[in-house]
């Protein structure tokens, strides 16, 4: 298949609705969801529709991000776990903040590590994932001695909730693409809870290396 060809990019404008906080301090609860999906034929075409929106829709204040996806044509692919080429992350205001420039697990393994250059996010670093505060406690391998996929490309992230009583870690691997740092202001508390998974987790890391 002549990829430059027979492909299409798909730019993706990803907005949040901000939800009622149960507490005053609580970390701003919010959804996110896909809200405008457009085609183009090369990815400089696909930078330029980002432009366009956001001179269309200056007075919007609630858009979260842009993907940009290379994708095949004549391929069926998941709406819900997207394959493709390659994916562009830009932030709200369209800056390129990451990539993924390789294809995914379904067209072979080709991750092969993240230059320390390439990483937004690093050890104690608190981001989002999945609309919550997670704090990072692991990278992406910088050199792989074998080619590995997208999701090996991840950040092993500690969400906030956690059982302070057992050693088990409520925590996720996202990919480096899914992960953005925090929206909304953080408070007092919520700061606290952070310290204390952190202080936490170091003492987990110490009774496991005994």
């Amino acid at each position: 298949m002549n990829r430059k060809k027979d492909c299409l990019f798909v730019l993706q404008v990803v907005t949040f609705t901000k939800k009622r906080r149960q507490h005053k301090d609580d970390y701003q609860p919010f959804i996110k969801e896909v809200w405008n999906v457009s085609f183009y034929k090369n990815l400089k075409e696909a930078e330029a529709g980002i432009s366009w929106f956001l001179n269309e829709h200056s007075e919007w204040d609630d858009i979260y991000c842009f993907y940009i996806h290379k994708v095949p044509q004549g391929v069926f692919l998941s709406p819900y776990w997207p394959d493709s080429y390659a994916v562009w992350l830009y932030d709200q205001h369209g800056t390129l903040i990451d990539e993924r420039p390789y294809p995914s697990y379904r067209f072979g393994c080709h991750f092969g590590g993240r230059p320390k250059e390439k990483l937004r996010f690093h050890i104690g670093d608190v981001v989002e994932y999945r609309s919550r505060l997670c704090i990072v406690i692991a990278v992406p391998e910088e050199h792989c001695d074998r080619m590995m996929d997208e999701t090996d490309d991840s950040y092993c992230v500690l969400y906030l909730e956690q059982d302070f009583e057992h050693f088990w870690l409520n925590h996720a691997h996202p990919e480096c693409i899914r992960v953005m740092p925090p929206r909304f202001p953080i408070s007092q508390k919520v700061q606290d809870q952070i310290t204390r998974v952190k202080e936490w987790y170091a003492e987990c890391l110490k009774e496991y290396e005994k």
